[in-house]
């Protein structure tokens, strides 16, 4: 037998045996299973159709880019699932972190939502790709850098939750997105509503967050949101997904984030001023692919 078929083999081997995923990245195009009856949203993973899924490693550092993190500091996963019945994502995040850094008050305007420790979906409901920052006005005289014309052509979904009594879990949260027309005319929207199940639970430095997600079409206007504009969720819908957690290991004194780690890969051809690959809250372009796909025993 050659050599590499063995190491192969082998590798396949202690997969099984051990539950480690056998891929480390959210594949190319990442399947997501239909389910018939939603998972009670309680920050438990014992759901029958959460043990179906499979969970996608966030492993991929971006800040610092092509750093690493121990995991000793931290590791992450998630498994998404969506429902026909309810129109609705949903997501549960496994998070074991060291230092866990709360506190994130949305009536601060000056505080820097993506310091502190957070779970992040990036959603591309068309996958059409592109910027999604601004509903602005790209004018090169007065604008050298184009921010959008549509900041709802996807959503950069921030949550965060104050961490619970240890073994207990909180239903309460924040969730922070941009939006405006430009820098000076920037607001911090709190799509707390987009998520209409939430559950956060801890357990020692095991954080789980669990949640569905309501999926919105680039017409959705944050200053008359309408349920209108929901988006259909069918077998067959093709969307740009990714998660990412930004970890903050700096407890006490001014929030900081240290580390983002992301499911899917970044690339050096789209790195920013500081020399990270930090280009997804602002280009769904950088997005993984997923496709919905039927119930779990009728794959297509």
């Amino acid at each position: 037998m050659d050599f590499y078929v063995k190491i192969l083999l082998l590798i396949l081997v202690f997969a099984m045996f051990s539950g480690t995923p056998l891929f480390a990245v959210q594949p190319d195009t990442l399947r997501i299973n239909q389910i018939t009856e939603a998972p009670k949203i309680d920050g438990l993973a014992d759901d029958s159709a959460w043990q179906k899924a499979d969970w996608i490693n966030i492993d991929q550092v971006w800040i610092p880019w092509k750093g690493t993190v121990e995991q000793s500091d931290f590791s992450g996963r998630y498994k998404v699932l969506w429902s026909a019945k309810t129109n609705l994502l949903y997501f549960i995040a496994e998070i074991k972190d060291d230092v866990f850094r709360d506190g994130y008050v949305y009536s601060q305007k000056n505080a820097n939502y993506s310091d502190y420790d957070i779970f992040e979906i990036f959603i591309d409901p068309d996958y059409s790709g592109g910027l999604h920052v601004f509903d602005g006005v790209c004018d090169d005289a007065k604008k050298p850098v184009c921010w959008g014309l549509n900041g709802e052509n996807a959503f950069t979904y921030h949550i965060n939750a104050n961490a619970p009594a240890d073994g207990a879990v909180t239903h309460l949260k924040t969730v922070e997105d941009l939006s405006g027309t430009d820098w000076d005319h920037k607001q911090i929207e709190n799509y707390a509503d987009h998520l209409p199940d939430f559950a956060f639970r801890k357990s020692g430095n095991v954080y789980t967050y669990e949640f569905s997600l309501k999926v919105f079409k680039d017409s959705y206007n944050p200053q008359q949101p309408s349920e209108e504009d929901r988006d259909e969720l069918f077998e067959g819908k093709i969307m740009g997904l990714a998660a990412a957690y930004c970890d903050d290991d700096h407890p006490t004194g001014i929030a900081r984030r240290d580390n983002f780690i992301g499911s899917t890969p970044g690339t050096d051809k789209a790195l920013d001023n500081n020399g990270n690959f930090n280009q997804t809250w602002m280009n769904s372009s950088y997005y993984g692919v997923v496709k919905l796909v039927g119930i779990f025993d009728n794959q297509k």
